[in-house]
């Protein structure tokens, strides 16, 4: 019988794993945003500063503004070409490689096609304005060599540079973070609990294996509560009334319940329980089937929360096979918070 989802059992389960949520968002934000301000603030390269510089195109009186094909690609590849870095470098007092004016400098038209203007990002604020200066003088003396350009003024000469301010993302990168670590800890958790065969309710036995849960105790060996212990006392009566024997054996894995254990739980069930009759575990003693299949039954024991359902599984199959009687089960060290926070009524 396939089991359906137990959306409250789920609200349970994740909220006493609640840390693991909070843990996992707290160490994605640290990480996200850490990494982001590391990298930038921390371990940033060095400050830079851009000096910018704007010139002004005349064209030739048979031009129409609407034609022109001088756009921004053509200054950004005349900034970039062989003839105007070598132009630039005859305006320098310091000696600088093709390369790095490359990548130090650039040229376009950012709005209207009269203003060329030159950006140049370098490490101090002094070369900046050079290389600026100098390629105010580079780009004029090749501009006025294009056809429809008359004449190419500097409308505005670099004098001073600023320094390059980063745009500072460390509280968006936590939030980011954040999330993504929320998300992921969701999801792992979610895929644990859907992998998770463990039995934590009485009435899981029921739905999963067809087998009535007679009576549940918490780890210290005691009923759940007082309501609980009356009904495992009438669940009992009803089970055992007319039999004489009846073997009581735990099926949640090899070893099964310990004996000490076993003669507590056989107590907790006071005069119901004296028709039972201990053995070992079925996994560890299978031979035991024998002696269950001539009496009048036997009721197994599951231990809660163990990741043993593919055990019970085999168990149970076992005893089909050996046409033992399983009259029902007796859940033990179960959860007494999960189960009485299970057992509220849901307001609405």
């Amino acid at each position: 019988m396939k089991e359906p989802l137990n959306l409250k059992l789920l609200m349970l389960f994740l909220l006493k794993k609640i840390w693991i949520l909070l843990c996992g968002t707290v160490l994605m934000a640290v990480l996200f945003g850490g990494i982001y301000y590391l990298k930038n603030y921390v371990f940033a390269p060095a400050a830079q500063y851009v000096a910018t510089s704007q010139l002004y195109l005349t064209y030739a009186d048979d031009v129409r503004l609407e034609n022109v094909y001088i756009n921004d690609y053509t200054w950004q590849t005349l900034a970039d070409s062989d003839a105007c870095i070598e132009e630039a470098k005859k305006n320098l007092s310091f000696d600088c490689s093709n390369e790095y004016l490359r990548d130090v400098a650039t040229a376009g038209l950012e709005s209207d096609v009269r203003l060329v203007t030159v950006t140049v990002t370098a490490e101090s604020p002094e070369r900046a304005v050079a290389i600026a200066n100098a390629y105010e003088k580079a780009i004029q003396s090749l501009g006025e060599r294009m056809v429809d350009v008359d004449e190419v003024q500097i409308f505005t000469s670099a004098s001073t540079a600023v320094k390059k301010e980063w745009d500072n993302r460390t509280v968006r990168m936590s939030i980011t973070g954040a999330v993504v670590g929320f998300i992921a800890s969701l999801v792992i958790l979610l895929f644990v609990f859907a992998v998770d065969d463990s039995v934590y309710l009485p009435e899981t036995t029921k739905i999963r294996y067809g087998i009535p849960t007679l009576a549940c105790f918490d780890r210290s060996g005691k009923h759940i509560s007082d309501r609980q212990k009356k009904e495992t006392e009438m669940n009992l009566n009803t089970v055992l009334e007319g039999k004489t024997k009846v073997f009581l054996s735990d099926i949640s894995g090899p070893e099964g319940i310990e004996s000490e254990r076993m003669d507590f739980v056989k107590e907790q069930l006071g005069e119901a329980g004296k028709v039972l009759v201990l053995t070992e575990g079925i996994l560890k003693n299978p031979e035991a089937a024998k002696a269950m299949k001539e009496s009048d039954g036997v009721i197994v024991l599951i231990r809660a929360g163990a990741g043993n359902g593919k055990r019970i599984e085999e168990a149970l199959a076992f005893l089909e096979v050996q046409e033992v009687r399983v009259l029902g089960a007796i859940l033990y060290d179960a959860d007494s918070k999960t189960l009485l926070c299970y057992q509220k009524p849901v307001k609405v």
